[in-house]
């Protein structure tokens, strides 16, 4: 009984003596370092147009990994409960993006969007334009966005608005250019 105490001892300390060190950070680990950004994140303004809100977030200084986080911020909707979210309650982030020649690729999903979102055209609009506004906004090496649903093309989200291509952001207009 001695003996195997003495050898579980033994055992113990020269196990607790070969622990590696922690190994250097990586380039990978550098690429990925997080700092807090202020963001804009577009919805939709009582005169029916998009309006950015700014947020202030921790994101990965790295573009491709800061974009499904930037959108995941846009889909938790407007800091002001009167201002209506513009893609159904369960839409998710499934994956997003960034393509070497500046396409980001934003794969939506939910119940709603797979079964046939029955929406007007003008929400479908918004619903894409804060999409692309929000993407190209944020990360300024994306240059046009194109949508996927649940990983595979879709005409449209909600009947109007053709996903065929990538989608380049609007030309912005405001409520007093728009009277």
């Amino acid at each position: 009984m001695r003996r195997t105490a003495i050898i579980l001892i033994v055992i113990a300390l020269v196990g607790g003596s070969c622990r590696k060190k922690p190994a250097p950070p990586t380039s990978v680990d550098i690429q990925n370092k997080v700092a807090v950004r202020s963001i804009q994140l577009f919805y939709e303004s009582p005169e029916m147009t998009l309006v950015p809100e700014l947020r202030t977030v921790s994101l990965p200084e790295n573009p491709a990994a800061a974009l499904p986080l930037i959108l995941r911020e846009l889909l938790k909707g407007p800091a002001s409960a009167s201002t209506p979210h513009l893609l159904p309650s369960d839409t998710t982030i499934r994956g997003a993006y960034l393509l070497p020649e500046g396409t980001a690729v934003v794969d939506l999903g939910g119940a709603t969007l797979t079964s046939g979102w029955a929406t007007g055209s003008h929400q479908e609009l918004m619903a894409i334009d804060s999409i692309v506004r929000t993407a190209t906004s944020n990360v300024t090496e994306i240059k046009r966005v194109r949508i996927l649903i649940n990983g595979t093309p879709a005409e449209t989200l909600g009947g109007h608005i053709s996903l065929a291509r990538s989608l380049l952001p609007r030309p912005v207009t405001s409520a007093a250019t728009s009277r």
